[in-house]
């Protein structure tokens, strides 16, 4: 308990206890009238004090004393209720206007102007310069065959209009990466881990619930990446992909899009756990969305929050409706019940960024724009 509960408790008991004690004047008891009545042994007076009989006052200070410790409980019941509802689900909202951050037609050929981005993602590097990167593409939208580079741009406040475009971070290696689909960077112990998915090699593996292959590529400066040797880190159903790694208490939690299985189309978000960045558990579905189709469309982009006691877990409902990030919250970050849904907000493809100084961010991008956007972000009590 914080010292501003304190005062405040302490000042509430003060109130209750000062009125009872100035009216009743405890430890006044100086009446013939309050003196015990004499002990009866045998029918005889005994001439001592009765030891088995409360006098008046002590009564009255029992009575009283317990009144006290009544009122006092209810005071903590009701400030730890209070408490309680403190620490419930907050619901994210947009809290300013979009910034269109990123244009690539503005740096391609003024003859294609149908560039667009989509799933990316955001980190700072110990000099303090923001990055991004994503998918990159142009219309007609052909996933499995036109998205096989990630963007890279660049920019020194998450609130500059305009970010610097760099080279292309990585691009699919023919023969062996179908795709790249959707990266997560995660520092750790000086190294970058890029985490993201080739597709699969299967010719007709657009065409149903194929495996996904997920892999990593590190990096020193951001800058120049390196294939981890033993890719693919493991495969899943329903064209596994798009990533998300954080840690909490001492384990990795690797979040990802997939359906439940080959046959069980469902849309689910899966987490795999382990001690490291390397080694990882088998699957285990953290949320499930009842719309069924071969790629886990309704269940997309997961992306973890953690506030409090409690996290909250952004996903694309791309199926139900292209643009709607719905989010949900749980005090177990390896089940978020879809009866815990704490709002919606009108995005595609989400990323959730925060800045000591500048605070809460979040992204949108996707298929129908071109480019990449960020707004403020705020936390409001549910």
């Amino acid at each position: 308990m914080g010292s501003g509960m304190s005062k405040s408790l302490a000042g509430v008991r003060y109130a209750i206890y000062w009125p009872l004690v100035n009216s009743h004047g405890f430890g006044k008891c100086e009446t013939e009238s309050s003196k015990p009545y004499p002990e009866v042994v045998h029918g005889v007076d005994s001439g001592k004090p009765d030891p088995h009989y409360r006098n008046s006052c002590t009564t009255e200070l029992i009575n009283n004393m317990s009144k006290i410790f009544l009122a006092a409980g209810f005071v903590l019941l009701c400030l730890n209720k209070a408490g309680a509802q403190n620490e419930g689900p907050e619901k994210p909202l947009i809290a300013g206007a979009w910034v269109h951050i990123f244009d690539p037609n503005d740096t391609r050929s003024k003859e294609d102007t149908t560039w667009y981005t989509n799933d990316h993602t955001f980190i700072r590097d110990r000099k303090g310069i923001w990055h991004a990167y994503g998918i990159i593409g142009h219309h007609p939208v052909r996933p499995w065959g036109g998205e096989t580079k990630f963007f890279h741009i660049t920019a020194r406040s998450l609130t500059q209009p305009t970010w610097e475009d760099h080279d292309y971070a990585l691009t699919a290696k023919e023969g062996a990466e179908r795709v790249l689909w959707a990266p997560y960077v995660f520092y750790e112990k000086g190294l970058y881990h890029m985490f993201y998915n080739i597709g699969n090699l299967q010719q007709h593996a657009p065409d149903y619930a194929s495996w996904g292959q997920l892999c990593m590529a590190t990096s020193k400066d951001l800058y120049h990446w390196k294939r981890y040797a033993l890719n693919p880190f493991f495969s899943d159903a329903g064209h596994a992909r798009d990533s998300y790694v954080m840690q909490y208490k001492g384990s990795y939690y690797y979040y990802y899009t997939r359906t439940f299985n080959e046959i069980d189309h469902r849309s689910v978000v899966a987490v795999r756990m382990g001690p490291d960045l390397l080694h990882w558990s088998g699957p285990k579905v953290v949320h499930i969305q009842p719309y069924k189709v071969d790629w886990g469309g309704d269940a997309e982009s997961p992306f973890v929050v953690r506030r409090g006691k409690l996290f909250y877990l952004f996903i694309c409902r791309a199926m139900t409706a292209y643009n709607q990030t719905d989010i949900y919250w749980s005090a177990d970050p390896e089940n978020f019940p879809v009866e815990n849904l704490v709002g919606s907000l009108p995005v595609h493809a989400a990323e959730i960024i925060y800045d000591k100084k500048e605070g809460w961010f979040i992204s949108n991008t996707g298929w129908d724009k071109k480019g990449l956007y960020l707004a403020p972000l705020k936390w409001a009590p549910e």
